[in-house]
């Protein structure tokens, strides 16, 4: 038998992925001989995907579940699949487009709070290029919004659609919970190639590419360094050094402190923020707002 091994586990879960999406039913100890990993392994694999794609599991055979993905609109499945690779930083050129031929959603996948509904009506308005209009409700009041989507995306749970607003002709992000009464239009959308490559390059919902990119420096302590390096604290992350007693000097780009600020909190103490100066003064103050918060309600 021709053992299928991969180099990374990157490069197996995304095989196993696409398997899924072709709706295979995959046996636990048949793909361990077969990528020549154990048992274990495929098992910590499928959990690993589960947390992105809905799964069935009947006695170690693994399936895609249909219905917990609810998406009936084929195009959707496969730009959710895209946004797997891509969120795994996986060239998705090595699958297979059909007839795509950009990423329509981004970022990290989560379905239980998409609006699969005007999802799905997005994404069709992405493909066939047609202009939208839209009620978005915010707290200030209710506007009427007249736009290009370019694509969607998904970040901490939260869906939006990246799209030129034609109110002041700028690429802005519209959450999917805030529209009400969407409506496709005839129009064809008019989106420059700035425009669609202004959006490809938003590495997260407070990013901006008309702010000037400022560059943090961390330092990330031993014991949770092989997590950072999976993980990742930011889409730019770099590797900058390895230190000798195996804790990173990590550097990101970032235009908003918001892109990067709750990642490391989330961290600490482990994680340090060496540079800039600013950034670093302005986590401890709210931690020292946090600390004397706890002390308030301990009273």
């Amino acid at each position: 038998m021709v053992h299928l091994k991969q180099k990374t586990p990157t490069k197996r879960i995304l095989a196993i992925t696409k398997r899924l999406y072709a709706l295979e039913k995959l046996q636990s100890s048949k793909l361990s001989v077969e990528y020549d990993v154990t048992t274990r392994t495929i098992h910590r694999d499928m959990v690993k995907i589960s947390k992105s794609i809905p799964l069935l599991n009947d006695f170690g055979i693994w399936r895609l579940d249909i219905e917990g993905l609810g998406l009936e609109d084929v195009s959707l499945q496969k730009a959710l699949l895209f946004s797997f690779a891509q969120n795994m930083e996986i060239d998705i050129a090595c699958l297979e487009k059909s007839n795509a031929n950009k990423e329509n959603i981004a970022f990290a996948i989560e379905y239980k709070h998409l609006p699969k509904n005007l999802g799905e009506q997005i994404l069709k308005a992405i493909t066939q290029e047609k202009q939208c209009s839209f009620s978005y409700v915010k707290e200030e009041g209710t506007s009427q919004r007249n736009v290009d989507p370019i694509k969607i995306y998904t970040e901490n749970s939260r869906w939006y659609v990246i799209a030129r607003d034609y109110k002041d002709d700028k690429v802005k992000h519209f959450h999917l919970h805030k529209i009400k009464n969407f409506q496709v239009s005839s129009r064809k959308t008019t989106l420059t190639p700035n425009m669609q490559k202004e959006a490809d390059n938003i590495k997260s919902i407070w990013s901006s590419t008309g702010e000037s990119e400022v560059l943090v420096k961390l330092y990330v302590q031993p014991s949770v360094a092989h997590y950072i390096k999976d993980i990742k604290l930011h889409k730019s992350q770099t590797i900058y050094d390895e230190h000798h007693d195996g804790g990173l000097e990590v550097h990101c780009t970032i235009t908003h402190k918001l892109e990067l600020l709750p990642h490391i909190k989330y961290w600490l103490p482990r994680v340090y923020v060496l540079e800039p100066k600013w950034l670093h003064d302005e986590m401890m103050r709210d931690l020292e707002i946090y600390s004397h918060e706890s002390d308030r309600l301990d009273i």
